[in-house]
């Protein structure tokens, strides 16, 4: 009996440790392969925050965690939390046999069976991909993350869309069409709603649409702002801004507008100046499209972008670039015509990226067609032109220390017993004022860079007759001398700054 006991006991000790050994070889299984799981999405996410699918690039690399159908070709995936769960969710872009529409494929990870469950399936407007983005975003400012899309049609309209994902399927929150710009605008939000500890600020949406009331040649927009309207669970119209456009006549916009990007392209070719500075930098766009880049130019700095895609709709051409340096900082914009030699530009990331000083390009531009008509802009000339005149018409000023100064052609030289200097020069009109820049190609300056140029000034007697009449001598121009006072250019205006001005007088050789 007591044989039979201990074997007993044996026994039961032994099935005990092959169970306690089983389950931990269970254990350790299941939390490599959780861990693998997680390393993946881990890695796939960062994946996607650097991957192309941000410019709708194809990734030959690209993976799905759901299976799918035999008529779904897989064209890119990123992983979100869209139901608030804390486990990333699976999205992809997919397209479908004889079928041009691309596909949304929404799946969300069901933490008890670990895999994802295909809850939706998305049919949008868009058939290029190249023109396709889409990510999370919490556009509602109550975290929680809606699905955004954006693209643009084959009849050149945009589109864009935004959803609330749920086990129930989407519920469209915003649904936006336009044959212009439309883009989101964020805002930085406060330090407690980025804590969760509060709600944060709606992002409203903007649309620029074509007004045709004054017919086909007119340039003129509806500016459209939709905001979130919590009552109704969507975003709803909030204000509309009618923004005038000059008329051109439909045979100009037909050589700059003939269907192909192209043409378009290569009358964008250039620099323009934005009009609408803020501060003191004056913020210049180098458009490049035989060499496919962007330049973007303030102060001193300089950005090149390469000019990747571009898809036209009526009245203008939206792009998509990559820095030259830097492989996934990327900038979209949308340029619009407001004249024959004017352009409004909108520049934005893309929907996964915050907007950040990338709003300080906003804003209206003139294309520089000569180095005269920089800061010119709209202003009244009157006067320019025969100040111009006067300055090249004389052959050699002379300066009080004996250089000799002469202007011609939009160059300049200046001669002394020491120095020989050249250069370029410019003449422009700022304000009411008039100011000439210099450009130096010489190691050793006589001369400045920014000075304001005026007429010197002589007293003109009357003659007896006027006398007696009671009129006096009078202060008028004289045209034979110039005086230089140095000074510096802030943005619209120009002010005289301490220096050492010429005075130089029209010789008579």
């Amino acid at each position: 009996m007591r044989k039979f006991l201990a074997a007993f006991f044996v026994l039961i000790a032994a099935t005990l440790l092959v169970i306690v050994l089983t389950k931990k070889t269970s254990e350790s299984a299941q939390n490599a392969q959780t861990e693998k799981k997680e390393r993946e999405q881990d890695e796939r996410a960062q994946g996607s925050s650097e991957s192309e699918n941000a410019l709708g690039i194809e990734d030959s690399g690209v993976v799905s965690f759901m299976p799918l159908k035999p008529d779904e070709t897989l064209l890119s995936s990123m992983g979100i939390d869209l139901d608030g769960d804390n486990l990333d969710d699976e999205i992809l872009v997919v397209r479908k046999a004889g079928n041009p529409f691309l596909y949304l494929i929404i799946g969300l990870y069901n933490s008890q069976s670990t895999l994802y469950d295909r809850i939706s399936e998305l049919k949008t407007e868009i058939t290029q991909f190249k023109s396709f983005s889409y990510n999370g975003m919490d556009v509602t400012g109550d975290h929680r993350i809606a699905l955004v899309y954006q693209g643009f049609t084959d009849d050149g309209n945009s589109v864009l869309q935004m959803y609330f994902c749920s086990r129930r399927g989407l519920t469209k929150i915003g649904d936006f069409k336009s044959d212009g710009t439309i883009f989101i605008q964020q805002y930085n939000r406060t330090e407690t709603y980025e804590l969760s500890q509060s709600s944060g600020r709606s992002f409203p949406v903007w649309t620029y649409a074509s007004d045709t009331r004054e017919g086909a040649g007119s340039l003129s927009q509806v500016q459209t702002e939709y905001d979130w309207d919590p009552g109704q669970q969507r975003f709803v119209q909030a204000r509309q801004i009618f923004v005038a456009g000059k008329n051109i006549a439909a045979a100009e916009l037909a050589k700059i507008q003939d269907g192909t990007v192209e043409t378009f392209a290569n009358y964008l070719n250039g620099l323009w100046y934005k009009t609408d500075n803020e501060g003191d930098v004056i913020r210049y766009i180098f458009l490049d499209y035989k060499n496919a880049e962007v330049i973007f130019l303030a102060g001193e700095s300089q950005e090149v972008y390469n000019w990747q895609n571009s898809n036209l709709y009526r009245n203008g051409i939206y792009l998509s670039t990559v820095n030259a340096s830097i492989e996934n900082l990327r900038r979209r914009f949308d340029i619009s015509l407001t004249g024959l030699d004017e352009m409004r530009v909108h520049v934005y990331d893309d929907v996964r990226m915050r907007i950040g000083a990338d709003a300080l390009w906003n804003g209206s531009y003139k294309k520089m067609k000569n180095v005269n008509d920089f800061l010119a802009g709209q202003i009244d000339n009157a006067g320019l032109d025969s100040l111009r005149s006067r300055l090249e018409e004389i052959k050699v000023w002379t300066a009080p220390d004996g250089a000799l100064i002469s202007f011609k052609n939009g160059l300049y030289t200046v001669n002394n017993e020491t120095i020989s200097e050249n250069g370029v020069y410019c003449l422009s009109k700022i304000a009411d004022d008039f100011a000439i820049q210099f450009n130096s190609h010489s190691s050793e300056r006589y001369i400045g860079n920014v000075y304001l140029i005026r007429y010197g000034k002589k007293t003109v007697e009357p003659t007896a007759k006027e006398k007696r009449r009671g009129i006096k001598a009078s202060q008028q121009d004289d045209q034979n001398v110039l005086v230089l006072q140095p000074a510096q250019i802030m943005s619209n205006t120009i002010y005289e700054i301490s220096g050492r001005p010429i005075t130089l007088n029209a010789s008579s050789e």
